[in-house]
């Protein structure tokens, strides 16, 4: 059973941006505040206080988000890897023994998503991933960067990366996973609706504002 603060929580804004016309995500506004400050505000409010520390991981403009008090690691290298180069940044400064991984882009994930992963999480799984549809009514497929991680996986992953891989779906085909579906008629609908792109950006904030 998992206790209150024994997860880290990782925010993932490492990435290009490429198709928000090279934008650093995290930091596009969304209803008066930063994506970014949106998920760690999420986090804060996760059912049960089984959030402890929060982390960002970001590799461009680092004293915007160092602002936010909280640690910000970057990538290993320059490369912009994806996001497994992220996990690893987490893993290795986690001091819990699970670290949750969100990304920044997704302002409306579930305040029960600690709690429901972690009760999913036994002795035998390494990872527990969340499946749910992107959009009303779509179809419920694993959402691989909303994943509750053993602090364990970061020297099989650091392999993983040396050896040239980059897909999350590869790498977690080789472990013990666990797909927990947030799909039930109590779930919001949009809550893994994520903001690619600037069209994507606006859409969300057309949206009530969730609970």
């Amino acid at each position: 059973m998992t206790r209150p603060g024994e997860i880290t929580a990782l925010v993932l804004a490492g990435g290009r941006g490429s198709r928000m016309d090279g934008r650093d995500k995290g930091l596009q506004a969304f209803q008066g505040q930063p994506l970014v400050v949106h998920a760690l505000e999420r986090l804060r409010r996760q059912e049960g206080g089984l959030v402890g520390p929060l982390m960002i991981s970001a590799n461009r403009h680092l004293p915007d988000y160092r602002r936010l008090e909280v640690p910000v690691w970057p990538d290993a290298d320059a490369e912009f890897a994806g996001p497994l180069a992220g996990v690893l940044s987490g893993l290795t400064h986690c001091t819990t023994p699970l670290l949750l991984t969100v990304p920044c882009d997704c302002p409306r994930f579930p305040l029960d998503l600690a709690r429901r992963l972690a009760a999913a999480m036994d002795s035998d799984t390494d990872v527990v991933v969340a499946a749910a549809p992107e959009l009303p009514g779509g179809e419920c497929r694993p959402q691989p960067v909303f994943a509750l991680f053993r602090r364990t996986l970061r020297e099989p992953l650091q392999t993983f990366l040396d050896g040239g891989g980059r897909a999350i779906f590869r790498w977690m085909n080789g472990l013990r996973t666990v797909v927990v579906r947030f799909d039930q008629v109590s779930d919001d609908p949009h809550a893994f609706a994520n903001a690619n792109t600037l069209a994507d950006l606006s859409a969300l904030a057309a949206l009530p504002r969730p609970s």
